[in-house]
């Protein structure tokens, strides 16, 4: 800040003389700048709104980001913010930013809230046809897993543990089968959503039975005759 004086007369000339300038004048602090806090449901779909706390000297210019893991989200920049499938499993939190002029702008931001990944909707249990005998190809029947598509990968069991590279919705049974009870697990995977696994009831394979049975020979009996 400076002053500048200008003198005026009819008998002398027009002058002005300026002061020194002050020290920078430092703008003033904000005396209220609270920490916002978020509300609603955090889920996907949902709707959070941000809760700013009361600003002071009053009135003082708000203005709302929504921070998705620290990063801006593009055009998210009401009070309030409509969760969509990108935040699944992300955290989300609002930074409110106060402005006055004449006073220092100030941010603060909210703590993050963990936005879960997403549920499936429908997760049949499979199951598994075919004739359960060695040499029989057994198939896993699904069922309709929603929302559509859904990513679904196969693993066989025998006797509840994994048999090595049987990975398709088909599993033709061996010998090592025999006497064993085989199920089959379904995993269904999308994008944001949980991976669900679901497995069949088991089926029982029968022992081998053996090809050929024959009768054992007849014991030949000897008589000796005493003379």
């Amino acid at each position: 800040m400076s002053v500048r004086v200008t003198a005026t007369g009819s008998a002398a000339p027009r002058s002005e003389a300026s002061s020194s300038a002050t020290a920078t004048v430092q703008p003033q602090t904000l005396s209220a700048a609270p920490t916002p806090t978020i509300t609603g449901t955090v889920k996907v779909g949902q709707t959070l709104t941000a809760k700013a706390g009361v600003w002071s000297p009053s009135p003082v210019t708000l203005k709302y980001q929504w921070l998705r893991h620290g990063s801006s989200i593009s055009g998210a920049t009401a009070a309030t913010y409509r969760l969509t499938a990108a935040d699944a499993g992300e955290r989300v939190s609002v930074k409110v930013t106060g402005s006055k002029t004449g006073h220092t702008t100030a941010s603060k931001t909210s703590t993050e809230k963990a936005v879960p990944l997403q549920a499936l909707t429908a997760t049949p249990a499979p199951t598994v046809s075919g004739t359960a005998k060695v040499g029989q190809t057994l198939t896993a029947k699904a069922g309709s897993w929603a929302p559509s598509p859904v990513t679904l990968t196969y693993q066989w069991l025998r006797n509840g543990v994994t048999i090595g590279g049987a990975t398709s919705n088909t599993y033709k049974l061996t010998v090592a089968d025999a006497g064993k009870n085989v199920s089959v697990r379904v995993t269904g995977s999308k994008g944001t959503f949980v991976d669900v696994n679901k497995t069949s009831a088991a089926k029982a394979v029968p022992m081998l039975q053996l090809s050929a049975t024959p009768t054992p020979p007849s014991l030949a009996v000897s008589k000796s005759v005493r003379r």
